[in-house]
């Protein structure tokens, strides 16, 4: 006998390959709800079960099912199948704490790809589908009467017998979803797209390419871009070199430089259309440090150089590269008023500087200060002094670093996390729990941060760029990234991504900062805090908060509920 078995589970739980046990793997859900314009996810647990001894070897192809959704929400659900990917770096040896499901090499979900709808249950191994559901505009109807639906999903086989059915409710509560007023930014490496697609840098297909990925990434709540005005000097070995990814055309000439901002102008736009408001310009010195420039190349006479790089000693004020950006920077802030986006620029100095550098930045920045004093100078940096001698009024400091700048009460505070934040604080390897990744949105929330920020939505190199990496057999090198750390989408067939458990994780932490926002404005910020913190030992913190799927579940619905309440009186 042979029964086909299908369960809904909530999106936090990560369903492994290979689990035979009895029961579904996670606790069965039999709604899901959300405000009006929210994307809802879940996920739909399927095997099955066979008593091997009576039926013998069950060729899986009789197995094979088809999938149908029904309901007025049918047309707004999306069903992806959860593929594992072979993870050989799933930790940091040693360093790790007790949220973790595992520290060893494996197959991890993550993967979310498309399907026609056609599912191959295996004999008694757990599996899932991944399904979005849309929640209408406050202002479209989902139903004649009711702000409730039903969703059935229907599997039959391959004679169209049906085989087994779930029914889920779906709740949208009657307030608009909050836009997203956090500057988040997850750093675009377009060298990467180039590289992997095979494609030149700069020709159409690349642009076509870089285009599908922003509209991704602002769809799913990324509200700056990182802008390669000259190639990154990101995770790049001393002396060697990033394909080159340059928006702005410099020119030598007898009679000084010429720049060329029509790129960059095309980029502004298309990004402006794609959903981004705010864009953040590339580091201006190379990272760790702040000692050199960036690589840039230049029409010298004719012929195209590296003008700038790793020769060059970038701090000297009376060195070369001193006077180009005496030039250069005027020039980029009248095309950034040109355009209208001054207001929503930030620049870099050098990525992660540690006291060590302190000298140095403090150098740097004072060289490019006089034609920045229109826009806020920011870094992911996480020692104190930086602040507290003046070197960078904003920092953005690590997620375990955060304290010491919350407590100096530093405005427009950010955040980041990475690599190196690999116990107690929030992060999104493929060897953590989602709810690690999804408790973001409500810590964000508590601190009162303005932005967030990670630097790998698709770096699909090793540590350093030395080498390129297949993302979907090597999502974790042993050179330095942890599974998940580098990236939060793949590189899909025809140039589209495809997308991760992680991504639409972090996702759902952002939607759950946009409803404590939306109830902040209908009763106050202490309100939100308390029903956050009611029932917890001690209050919220990037160090302490619930190591629990159901809390967050919880405390999600109590949100809801109070928005919904305050709105009925």
């Amino acid at each position: 006998m042979i029964e086909y078995q299908v369960e809904a589970v909530d999106s936090l739980e990560k369903i492994f390959p290979g689990d035979f046990s009895d029961a579904p793997p996670a606790p069965t859900i039999r709604s899901v709800e959300g405000l009006a314009g929210e994307t809802v996810s879940m996920q739909l647990v399927y095997r099955a079960k066979i008593d091997t001894e009576e039926l013998g070897v069950t060729c899986v192809n009789t197995l094979v099912t088809h999938v149908r959704v029904q309901g007025t929400m049918s047309s707004r659900t999306r069903i992806r199948v959860v593929r594992a990917v072979p993870v050989d770096f799933a930790v940091y040896p040693g360093d790790t704490d007790d949220v973790y499901i595992s520290e060893r090499p494996g197959l991890y979900p993550d993967l979310l790809q498309d399907t026609d709808n056609w599912v191959a249950m295996l004999p008694n191994e757990w599996r899932a589908l991944w399904v979005d559901i849309e929640l209408p505009e406050l202002d479209e109807t989902i139903a004649d009467t009711s702000e409730d639906s039903e969703l059935t999903f229907t599997f039959t086989d391959r004679q169209e017998h049906t085989v087994s059915t779930v029914t889920i409710e779906v709740r949208r509560i009657a307030a608009q979803q909050p836009a997203l007023k956090l500057k988040h930014t997850e750093w675009l490496h377009v060298d990467c797209l180039a590289h992997w697609y095979n494609v030149p840098v700069w020709s159409e297909e690349h642009w076509r390419i870089i285009e599908r990925y922003v509209r991704l990434a602002a769809k799913r709540g990324m509200t700056m871009i990182y802008t390669p005005l000259f190639t990154p000097p990101l995770d790049t070995q001393v002396g060697h070199e990033r394909l080159t990814t340059q928006l702005v055309g410099v020119s030598k000439r007898p009679y000084g430089w010429e720049f060329d901002f029509s790129m960059l102008e095309r980029w502004v736009r298309m990004c402006q259309m794609a959903g981004i408001r705010y864009f953040e310009m590339s580091h201006l010195f190379t990272q760790w440090g702040a000692k050199h420039s960036p690589k840039i190349v230049a029409d010298v006479d004719g012929i195209e150089r590296n003008i700038f790089g790793w020769q060059t000693d970038a701090t000297d004020p009376r060195g070369a590269y001193a006077a180009f950006l005496s030039i250069f920077l005027p020039s980029l802030d009248r095309e950034l008023h040109k355009l209208g986006i001054a207001g929503d620029t930030i620049f870099h100095i050098s990525d992660e500087p540690a006291k060590e550098h302190l000298d140095s930045y403090m150098a740097a920045k004072r060289l490019v200060n006089p034609y920045l004093q229109e826009y806020d100078v920011m870094d992911a940096l996480s020692d104190i002094d930086f602040y507290r001698n003046g070197a960078c009024d904003h920092p953005i400091p690590s997620a375990d670093a955060l304290e010491p700048f919350t407590r100096a009460d530093i405005p427009g505070l950010w955040t980041y996390f990475c690599c190196g934040q690999t116990k107690d604080v929030p992060n999104r390897f493929m060897s953590m729990p989602s709810y690690r990744n999804r408790i973001l949105g409500v810590l964000l929330y508590v601190y009162d941060l303005d932005g967030f920020l990670h630097w790998g939505f698709n770096f699909y190199n090793s540590q350093f760029s030395l080498r390129a990496i297949n993302p979907y057999t090597e999502p974790g090198t042993s050179e330095g990234f942890a599974a998940g750390d580098a990236f939060l989408v793949y590189p899909g067939p025809g140039g589209m991504p495809e997308e991760s458990i992680r991504g639409m994780v972090l996702e759902e932490a952002l939607n759950d900062l946009r409803a404590c926002r939306m109830l902040e404005s209908l009763t106050s910020r202490d309100y939100v805090l308390h029903l956050l913190n009611d029932g917890l030992e001690r209050p919220l913190q990037f160090a302490n908060w619930p190591h629990d799927a159901q809390w967050l579940r919880d405390r999600r619905h109590v949100i809801n509920q109070a928005i919904k309440q305050t709105l009925d009186k």
